[in-house]
């Protein structure tokens, strides 16, 4: 215990440093060596400035505070894993700059499981919505762990869409894991700390969000992740932070094709023509992970690339012929009944009738009053 102390207190300090941190300890001779030295020894030994030291020397307390604080996480339910630790994430040790220790509600990907981030913007539209639905969990249905930074939009869509479809997924935050940010993301966190899931940050239980704390998070959600995906992202998104700390760590990155008139797709237009791989059906995922087929379940619904745009599965042409011509005209993009009611050659009443029960069929699915998309998408 006395030991784990010491460590406990070096990942406090991953806050105002995030450095390599662990090489200073091992310079210093262990973590009890390091909060043992002055600010002075600091300086003169491990070659740091005097404003670093200064913060480190800061930081100390007294060792029974300290305990005291390690004994409370039991309590409240949080676990702290160093970098020593044998269930630290193996993904983790070798990127440029691996977190000294992660607190963590709920577990750790399991190892053996691949992993992929979903990412992008948080102010989604409505085909990046249905977009980062369709992987997050047509992906967890295939075993496929689901990483993201539980943020408003894009990265809690997949994540919940994850959860729904009985898979796993794990939060990265930029604050405490005892703290739901944003709040509005209360019931998917508390589904996060549950069922073989997790919430992971490497700042300690308490420090708050704030905005500089949310980029070096970022390198820790392509870390743990094997293939990367942006389903939206402006030019000059934050996500595209994430982009290329993924890049630096080796990891694969796909993206998500979108419209070019689209400013949410810019990003990913541009990511494309940088040589990203394109993101357009959960096979093309697969396929980068290395798993190869898919599962008997997935075979179902697999569509020929004529499909993606217009839905006619074998379940459509088992429909009456008025049904399939409404059907046939269900795509990723939203269309409102005027719309499709003209495209299928039939009065606007009629449309409405058939797509109802097209709905209770799970072929079609309303996402605001009058406009529908496919409904197997989800």
């Amino acid at each position: 215990m006395e030991d784990r102390i010491y460590d406990y207190w070096v990942a406090t300090l991953q806050d105002g440093y995030l450095g390599k941190l662990t090489e200073l300890v091992e310079k210093a001779g262990g973590a009890r060596a390091f909060y043992e030295l002055t600010g002075t020894d600091m300086t003169e030994r491990l070659g740091i400035s005097k404003r670093l030291s200064d913060y480190f020397s800061s930081k100390k307390r007294d060792t029974g505070l300290i305990e005291k604080e390690y004994e409370l996480l039991e309590k409240r339910e949080i676990s702290y894993v160093n970098h020593t630790d044998h269930d630290f994430p193996l993904r983790l040790r070798d990127i440029p700059t691996p977190p000294y220790g992660l607190f963590v509600r709920g577990r750790l990907p399991d190892e053996n499981t691949p992993s992929v981030a979903v990412i992008g913007s948080r102010e989604c539209s409505e085909y990046g919505r249905i977009m980062a639905e369709y992987f997050g969990s047509k992906l967890a249905k295939e075993g496929v762990a689901i990483i993201s930074g539980m943020a408003w939009g894009i990265d809690g869509i997949a994540q919940a869409a994850a959860l729904a479809a009985g898979g796993n997924s794990y939060a990265i935050m930029g604050c405490g894991v005892d703290i739901t940010y944003p709040a509005k993301n209360m019931v998917l966190y508390r589904k996060l700390c549950k069922n073989g899931n997790g919430v992971i940050s490497e700042y300690a239980p308490g420090t708050a969000a704030e905005p500089r704390r949310f980029p070096p998070r970022n390198r820790i959600i392509s870390g743990l992740c094997d293939v990367l995906i942006v389903v939206e992202a402006r030019a000059k998104s934050g996500t595209l932070i994430t982009v290329d700390m993924a890049i630096d760590q080796g990891r694969t990155v796909m993206v998500v094709p979108g419209r070019l008139t689209d400013n949410l797709s810019a990003g990913c237009i541009n990511l494309l023509y940088q040589g990203a791989f394109p993101a357009t059906s959960v096979e093309s995922v697969l396929e980068q992970l290395g798993m190869g087929k898919v599962s008997k379940q997935s075979k179902r619904t697999k569509r020929s690339k004529k499909d993606e745009a217009v839905v006619m599965t074998k379940e459509n042409k088992g429909l009456p012929e008025e049904m399939q011509k409404v059907a046939s005209q269900l795509t990723l993009d939203p269309r409102n009944i005027d719309e499709i009611a003209s495209l299928a050659g039939m009065a606007v009443s009629d449309a409405m009738i058939i797509l109802s029960k097209l709905e209770m069929e799970g072929i079609a699915r309303e996402i605001w009053p009058g406009s529908f998309v496919r409904g197997d998408i989800g």
